[in-house]
């Protein structure tokens, strides 16, 4: 990677970006002729032709053989990327399209839903949506709301997102206020505490604290959820894949889209190329990919947040000659506009009332 020691003369910058576009849009070698034919840059084929060997002497092109024009290397597309490419933004009517399309949904699968499917139409790739991770999810919210004499209904949000309703017998009938008394106790008590934390032992010395409503505290305290629910991902227009020229080989389009089905080696995946995604959109391309089944692909990853927590990702996955610019332009604006709509979904507060 040239990083800050990038020196490409202007010539092999305007060169290389000219190979890495034209083959971007054609899948096809491209050679000298092609370059002086179709682009300007005021050099003759020769010129061209020692240029484009010294750029693959330098490991930014490679020709698959002996006869063809140049493709970019993995390196090549790196130093696109990071040094040549112009700063992506969504067209007119990608932006008219995400205006049509708002992401709108009462339960968190559907907003992944619609997140992966608009991604994918955006970016033009299979697109992938990390569900919120639930591993060391804490509390956020309770709420208790009365349906019945001694039925109550337990609402539990963490700060994962993750959002628990369970119904509930408490052990003795409870009037509105003496409910709104026990949830308040129950969020200054329990908010910020990790799932796996209630134990018996916590329960003990909550309740040590509200020591009229134990009978009722214990109840409760047994049907919190402390089960992390399984992390899922949702994907989406996996036939982009398919449709690729590079995965035409016989085998090699099921064998991705094989793997694409397999949660668990998406999750190794997600979870490998997450660290680079904390603040803005991150870039693995090809031999960068951690997995080696995902080599001949790039993979565009933004974090989505509820508040100022990372909750998961957003990402689109596809071979290393995708459209970079496009790519990740879409998945930060996809980021962006899903966290809008957790904050809408889940931006609850802890109720007001009487306190213990």
């Amino acid at each position: 990677m040239f990083g800050n020691d990038f020196r490409l003369t202007p010539r092999k910058q305007h060169i290389l970006r000219a190979v890495i576009r034209d083959y971007i849009q054609t899948a096809e070698p491209v050679g000298s002729r092609t370059l002086s034919r179709k682009y300007d840059l005021g050099l003759s084929p020769a010129t061209i032709r020692n240029e484009l060997s010294d750029l693959e002497e330098e490991g930014l092109l490679r020709q698959p053989h002996a006869s063809s024009g140049r493709v970019p290397s993995d390196h090549g597309y790196r130093v696109f990327v990071d040094n040549l490419m112009e700063p992506g933004a969504l067209s007119l009517e990608q932006r008219e399209q995400l205006a049509r399309t708002p992401l709108r949904a009462q339960e968190l699968p559907e907003l992944m839903l619609q997140t992966a499917k608009l991604t994918a139409v955006l970016a033009g790739c299979t697109a992938i949506v990390r569900a919120p991770r639930q591993a060391d999810s804490r509390i956020k919210f309770i709420q208790l709301m009365p349906v019945a004499e001694q039925d109550v209904l337990l609402i539990m949000l963490t700060d994962r997102g993750q959002v628990s309703n369970q119904l509930i017998r408490l052990p003795e009938p409870l009037s509105t206020e003496e409910l709104m008394v026990v949830a308040n106790f129950l969020n200054e008590q329990l908010r910020d505490r990790a799932l796996d934390q209630l134990t018996q032992d916590a329960l003990s010395e909550v309740s040590g604290k509200l020591s009229a409503y134990h009978a009722v505290l214990s109840a409760l305290w047994d049907r919190i959820p402390r089960s992390k629910p399984s992390e899922r991902l949702y994907l989406s227009h996996q036939s982009y894949l398919a449709q690729q020229p590079e995965f035409g080989e016989m085998g090699k389009v099921g064998h991705l889209l094989t793997l694409l089905e397999q949660d668990r080696v998406m999750l190794e995946l997600m979870d490998a190329l997450a660290s680079g995604a904390r603040d803005k959109a991150s870039v693995a391309i090809g031999s960068e990919n951690p997995l080696t089944d995902f080599r001949e692909c790039s993979v565009v990853t933004a974090p989505y947040r509820l508040g100022e927590q990372v909750l998961g990702e957003v990402a689109v996955i596809g071979p290393t000659r995708m459209h970079y610019a496009t790519a990740i332009a879409a998945v930060e604006a996809m980021a962006e506009r899903l966290s809008s709509a957790l904050t809408d979904l889940y931006g609850l507060e802890p109720p007001s009332g009487p306190r213990p």
